[in-house]
């Protein structure tokens, strides 16, 4: 994803509504019932195009006890929240 580990924590706490997650390492853990969200994050690292340089950080998300619809359903909130607008 293009940003940094601040950027990530700046806008997470919207898309975690009211769910309490953690920190264990590298990892936000999100634990709610049964269900556990784990998004393992990389190094900060930079993507260069030509004169510009960009943040980037890699991100793995890993869903236990969710299904394809709570999972997708999250994926989209995730995917909104992050998004960035241009032109």
């Amino acid at each position: 994803m293009g940003m940094t580990h601040r950027d990530f924590f700046r806008t997470f706490p919207a898309v975690a509504k009211d769910v309490s997650w953690t920190m264990d390492g590298d990892t936000v853990v999100m634990a709610e019932k049964s269900r556990r969200l784990s998004i393992h994050m990389g190094s900060e690292g930079q993507r260069r195009i030509a004169g510009l340089t960009l943040p980037t950080v890699d991100l793995r998300f890993e869903f236990q006890d969710y299904d394809e619809e709570e999972a997708d359903s999250f994926m989209a909130r995730f995917d909104l929240a992050f998004r960035r607008g241009g032109g």
